[in-house]
């Protein structure tokens, strides 16, 4: 598989070439983590509303458009991990237009099934438009996508068996590890969505300072 374009969105030490010139990769990690999380409560707070996966397109420039020349553009060229296989690139017009079709076969506000999300969640992983971040703004736009069915979703992306039913294209399984709340209403949906937000940013803090701690006693 042709992967030139990806290596030359590398420094020679394999960290992500940025806008900020950082080569040290976990430095650039952290930073990245803090934009994207803090472009996401931003979004949240907003209520952006979601209707097409051209939105997913603006959330990751927003997300990523500090530190990458990349953030926002459909990748290049092909891409795998592993034995994983993603969508061709050059068929990309097709991705979009298949996503729209199911993004709008679904009720506009009707609550949806974690079926109904699990099988979205799958077409975009397929998609897999970006060089990097896709993850993070699928979990973005996904989130905004239930508010507006007045519903909060949550689901793990690094927990061992989701990996494994995402590179499995295993609908059902990504299904069973959908956790859906039901909401009285969209802003409910927010509020409760700003709540979890607060208390996932909270608890990283926590786990980022004992790692810190660790280190000096390391020295």
């Amino acid at each position: 598989m042709h992967d030139s374009w990806i290596k030359n969105t590398l420094y020679e030490n394999g960290t992500l070439k940025n806008k900020l010139g950082i080569h040290d990769a976990s430095k650039l990690q952290n930073l990245e983590y803090r934009i994207a999380g803090n472009v996401s409560l931003r979004l949240l707070q907003r209520r952006m509303r979601v209707t097409s996966i051209e939105d997913l397109i603006k959330i990751h420039q927003l997300m990523f458009q500090d530190l990458y020349e990349w953030a926002g553009k459909e990748r290049p060229g092909d891409f795998k991990k592993g034995d994983n296989v993603f969508f061709p690139h050059e068929s990309f017009s097709y991705a979009r237009q298949n996503i729209n079709q199911l993004i709008q076969s679904y009720p506009q506000s009707d609550p949806l099934s974690a079926k109904d999300y699990a099988t979205l969640l799958d077409r975009i992983n397929y998609y897999h438009p970006f060089r990097e971040g896709n993850g993070r703004s699928t979990r973005t736009f996904l989130q905004l996508f239930a508010a507006q069915h007045h519903q909060v979703i949550e689901y793990p992306r690094h927990n061992k068996e989701m990996i494994e039913a995402e590179e499995n294209a295993d609908v059902n399984k990504i299904s069973r590890l959908i956790k859906i709340e039901n909401m009285p209403s969209r802003e409910a949906a927010f509020q409760q969505l700003l709540l979890n937000h607060q208390h996932k940013d909270m608890k990283e803090k926590a786990r980022r300072a004992i790692l810190r701690k660790r280190r000096g006693l390391d020295r």
